[in-house]
C-alpha cells in the first residue's frame, strides 16, 4: 500500500516505521528537525518490539508538498491540529482512499468526519508509550493491542485488512465493534494520570504512593464515569469503584516508570492535549450539567503550565 503519516511524531513514526519495513511504501509528514534526520540517516526504532533501522522512508515537512495518491492516510497529529488535517486530507483523497484517526482523545473523529466520507474513517485506540528524539524513537510501553473500528460505516472487511496489514508489519492489533468503549476507556486513563504526572514531573507510579494524588485521580475517574454515563458510553469495568480496582492494581504497575507525553511537550515550551482529555470532560459536563471540578482544575493548571513553558 501507499501510506501516508499525517503528523509523523511519536507515534506516527513508529506506525510509519513498521509499515515500511513491512514492505509498504511509506511517506512521514511532520516536524523538520526529526524529518530532516530521517532523511539523512534513516528512522532508528528502539524498545519493546525491538531494534531496527528503516532506511527507505519518504519524507515531508510540509503539506503542498505530499503530490502522491495514497490507499491509506494515518492522522497522528495532536488534536488541536485536527481542524488543519481535515481540510488538508481532503484536497487529496482518492475515491479509496481510507483515513485512519490514530490520536488521542475525544472529539477527534468526529471533527475528521466533517471533511471525510463516513465509510472511508477508520477510528483506532493506540495505547503505547513512545518517546522521541530526532530521527529516534523509542518504545517504552504497551498495555495493549492496537483497537480498530469505526464512528461511521467503514465495512469490516476493510477493517479485516487493515489489520492483517498492521498485524502482518508486527503491530499489534485487533478489531472492535464498540470502538466508544475503548475511546473512553484510553481517555480515562489519560485524565487521571496525565496532567497530574505533567504539573508535579513524575512518573506515573509516583502518583498511587500517596493519598494527595490518589483522591485527585479518584475524582477525575469518578466525574468521567457520570459524564460519559449520561452519554450512554458502555464503561469496562462497568463502575468507577471497579475500574479504581483495576487502575491502581494493573494498569499503573505496568506504567510506574512511564513519564507523560504531555510533559514531553511542556518541556518543548508546545501547546499539550489537555482540550481533548480533561478539557473535553468538562464541556461535555457543561452540556448536560454535571459538575467536574477536579477535571476543570487540572485543566486550567495545565493550561497556566503551557504558558510558562511557551513563554520561557
Amino acid at each position: 500500500m501507499k501510506i501516508l503519516v499525517y503528523g509523523a511524531g511519536a507515534i506516527g513514526s513508529v506506525f510509519g516505521g513498521f509499515l515500511s519495513d513491512g514492505g509498504h511504501d511509506v511517506t512521514l509528514l511532520g516536524r523538520r528537525w526529526h524529518m530532516e534526520r530521517i532523511e539523512e540517516d534513516g528512522l532508528f526504532i528502539s524498545g519493546i518490539w525491538g531494534t531496527k533501522i528503516v532506511d527507505n522512508l519518504k519524507v515531508a515537512t510540509d503539506f503542498s508538498d505530499v503530490k502522491e495518491d495514497f490507499d491509506l492516510i494515518l492522522v497522528t497529529v495532536k488534536s488541536y491540529d485536527t481542524e488543519k488535517a481535515g481540510q488538508d486530507i481532503k484536497k487529496i483523497l482518492k475515491e479509496d482512499t481510507l483515513v485512519m484517526n490514530l490520536q488521542n482523545g475525544l472529539g477527534n473523529s468526529e471533527t475528521l468526519l466533517k471533511y471525510i466520507p463516513e465509510d472511508r474513517l477508520i477510528t483506532g485506540r493506540v495505547i503505547f508509550g513512545v518517546e522521541i528524539e530526532p530521527g529516534m524513537v523509542e518504545i517504552t510501553v504497551s498495555a495493549d493491542d492496537t483497537v480498530l473500528g469505526t464512528l461511521g460505516s467503514v465495512p469490516g472487511t476493510t477493517l479485516m485488512r487493515i489489520v492483517d496489514i498492521f498485524s502482518r508489519a508486527e503491530i499489534p492489533c485487533r478489531t472492535a465493534n464498540d470502538i466508544s468503549k475503548y475511546l473512553w476507556g484510553k481517555t480515562l486513563y489519560n485524565c487521571a494520570l496525565n496532567p497530574l504526572a505533567t504539573l508535579l514531573e513524575v512518573p506515573y507510579g509516583f502518583l498511587a504512593e500517596n493519598e494527595y494524588t490518589i483522591r485527585i485521580m479518584d475524582g477525575v475517574i469518578d466525574e468521567i464515569y457520570e459524564v460519559g454515563g449520561k452519554l450512554g458510553v458502555e464503561f469496562d469495568p462497568d463502575t468507577p469503584e471497579e475500574y479504581k480496582r483495576v487502575f491502581y492494581s494493573r494498569l499503573i504497575p505496568v506504567t510506574a516508570e512511564h513519564h507523560a507525553s504531555m510533559l514531553q511537550d511542556i518541556r518543548r515550551g508546545k501547546k499539550t492535549e489537555i482540550d481533548a482529555l480533561c478539557g473535553a470532560i468538562v464541556r461535555y459536563g457543561e452540556e448536560l450539567n454535571v459538575k467536574t471540578p477536579y477535571n476543570s482544575f487540572l485543566t486550567d493548571l495545565i493550561k497556566a503550565k503551557e504558558i510558562l513553558a511557551i513563554n520561557c
